[in-house]
């Protein structure tokens, strides 16, 4: 037996007092930053001006690319900082007392609004010399493609917050990286470096000196590696709790890494894959570094991109990508998807917390679908490095250009990245919603203690006999899970914790076979008693997600039947049933399918229409200046 909850943070929205603060810090610094553009614009001096142009004669970039790319990056660092604070401390917590109650939350709020006010800056600060083709906003105001790139990531991004708590409202709380608000937030800051390339182009095309020096040479090409960061995606299986289907981990890897080795080895040269490799371990090292000083939290392992680089170098040495960019993007793609993710795969076996997939047999289903994953991130490097050669006139080889060049046609690769962002949507939408078996299958349960009626910590060995027998033979992994175990009745001494991770909170253990048919034994003791979630996870090829729940508190916030308390007895005979059940219990299950399917349309689509605008940014910067006459919204020319 376990006691409810106390105090049990809610299932649902934040309280309006914390929305009103929230919304006071953003109207804050919204204000600040309309007042400094509404200044640059009227003609009259800011301190922020002043500083730009400052910083402009320094680094040799435009007034409206430095200042605003550097408010970026550190943006980015604050928020990713947030990010990785944010995800483990809920795996390990459980729900939030309050969006303001968990300081993660401020870093992550931050830094939205400084990518986002990044690209307002940028707009605000923009003046001749600018870009042949840039959208006006008024008679006098011109800005550049790259900096609408910057301020519609973080529009979806700012747009995530409040969306997240009316999510919460209707739907109950969704405790996952991956919940569709979360995505926008997580979308938009992965997203946003984009503009820093495009606007990077730009200066490049009016001439700025920085972009023609060794160090300009670099920086494009930092800012090109960069863009790996929606590898934030995978933070789950970093942690070693992925809600989604290990298909997801093998296509994001193979798109990321195949995209951004391809397009900086095209862009920089020899050795720019390698770069990109030593961009990626460098933020990783920031990111395990700084949460490292956290205590007792749960620290992201990663996926090493170096085989992806080593690999997209050698076939570079084959197939130079100036003269063969079509052989040489799908051929390291090829490799990148089949031996590069099969590296990964041994490396996720000696240093991930739940190597991907645990059994070797499920290997060649993942490796293909990579590599599939893998050409449509080929495509979409081809399309992004033709799209900036265009923009720009040249690429980081260090080849001086003049300023002005013969117009660009803008045909090459023009329709690659739509094909390769078509097939990664494709992947992803057959592999990522977590599917669920029919009830043919069952376990019996078979436990060492009986924690019923234990007051206090019990933890027990626990053994399931599934029947068919064979029916997990061939499961992608199989193992034990407690988490959540810290909150309102948290251990105060000595709480289990994980036998790889050593931070408490969190407890995963291997289910071992037996020696009898369709048997295994956990590894380890499982808590069952507190606030731990205890269940043993079974995920079959291609998307299917289990359960086998074995404790869970009573919690008086969840009004559903799920709230109520979970304890398997020994001797049990349970049904698998969807774990998504389980791990998100808060979720309600009275929502009319109609509001489910209208919800989830309008975030989807939010997002298509999002990577479209991306795409339109791109191709309008690349167009030669008498294409047809400059972007206008608003005011006329006259």
């Amino acid at each position: 037996m376990t006691l409810p909850l106390e105090a049990a943070p809610s299932a649902g929205g934040a309280a309006f007092s914390e929305i009103l603060i929230a919304a006071a810090l953003v109207g804050a610094v919204m204000l600040a930053f309309g007042w400094v553009v509404l200044r640059e614009r009227t003609g009259h001096p800011t301190l922020v001006g002043r500083l730009a142009d400052k910083i402009s004669t320094i680094d040799g970039l435009p007034r409206w690319v430095g200042l605003p790319m550097y408010l970026l990056l550190a943006a980015l660092l604050c928020a990713a900082f947030g990010v990785w604070w944010d995800v483990p401390i809920h795996m390990q917590n459980g729900r939030d007392e309050g969006p303001l109650a968990n300081p993660s939350h401020y870093f992550i709020l931050f830094g939205i609004l400084g990518f986002t006010h990044a690209g307002v800056l940028s707009m605000g600060l923009a003046r001749d010399p600018l870009p042949r083709r840039t959208v006006r906003l008024t008679k006098t105001w011109r800005v550049p493609m790259g900096s609408l790139v910057i301020l519609g990531a973080g529009q979806i991004a700012l747009l995530g917050f409040p969306a997240d708590d009316v999510w919460h409202r209707l739907f109950g709380q969704d405790v996952t990286e991956w919940g569709p608000t979360h995505v926008m937030m997580i979308g938009g800051a992965v997203t946003c470096i984009l503009g820093i390339p495009l606007l990077l182009a730009e200066a490049h095309q009016v001439g700025a000196p920085g972009t023609r020096t060794t160090l300009g040479r670099w920086r494009s090409a930092l800012a090109l590696a960069l863009c790996f960061i929606p590898v934030a995606f995978l933070m789950e299986f970093d942690l070693g709790v992925p809600q989604y289907p290990a298909a997801t981990q093998f296509i994001i890897a193979g798109f990321v890494f195949t995209w951004i080795t391809t397009a900086v080895r095209s862009w920089f040269g020899p050795g720019g894959a390698l770069f990109a490799a030593v961009v990626y371990l460098g933020v990783h090292a920031y990111l395990w570094v700084t949460v490292s000083l956290l205590p007792d939290v749960l620290t992201a392992r990663f996926l090493l991109f170096v085989p992806a680089a080593v690999i997209v170098e050698l076939v570079a040495l084959v197939l130079p990508p100036r003269r063969r960019a079509v052989a040489f993007a799908l051929v390291s793609a090829l490799a990148v998807g089949t031996v590069g993710l099969y590296a990964e795969w041994l490396w996720s076996k000696k240093f991930m917390p739940l190597p991907q997939p645990i059994d070797s047999g499920a290997l060649p289903v993942m490796l293909a679908v990579g590599t599939v994953a893998a050409l449509g991130g080929a495509l979409l490097g081809l399309w992004h490095v033709a799209r900036l050669r265009d923009v720009a006139g040249a690429d980081a080889t260090g080849e001086e250009l003049p300023p002005v060049r013969p117009a660009p046609t803008a045909s090459t690769f023009r329709w690659t990245g739509l094909a390769g962002i078509g097939i990664a949507v494709v992947l992803m939408a057959y592999f990522a919603p977590p599917g669920m078996t029919d009830d043919k299958i069952s376990a019996t349960v078979a436990l060492g203690t009986d924690c019923a009626g234990s007051q206090e910590s019990c933890s027990s060995d626990v053994v399931v006999r599934f029947s068919p027998a064979d029916a997990v033979d061939d499961a992608v992994w199989l193992y034990g899970l407690s988490w959540q175990g810290r909150g309102p009745k948290a251990d105060a001494v000595d709480p289990p914790v994980d036998p790889v991770a050593k931070k408490p909170g969190v407890v995963r253990v291997a289910m071992e076979p037996t020696g009898r048919p369709g048997e295994f034994r956990s590894a380890d003791p499982l808590p069952m008693y507190g606030n731990w979630k205890t269940l043993v996870r079974v995920h079959l090829l291609p998307t299917t997600m289990a359960a086998i729940p074995l404790h869970a508190p009573d919690d008086p916030a969840i009004t559903s039947d799920r709230g109520r308390e979970i304890l398997a007895r020994d001797g049990d005979v349970v049904r698998l049933s969807a774990e998504k059940q389980f791990l998100q219990r808060e979720i309600k299950d009275d929502v009319p399918g109609w509001l489910n399917a209208l919800a989830y349309g309008l975030v989807i689509g939010s997002w298509l229409l999002l990577v479209l605008f991306f795409g339109w940014c791109y191709a309008g910067a690349s167009k030669p200046a008498d294409a047809k006459p400059e972007i206008r919204t608003g005011a006329t020319t006259g």
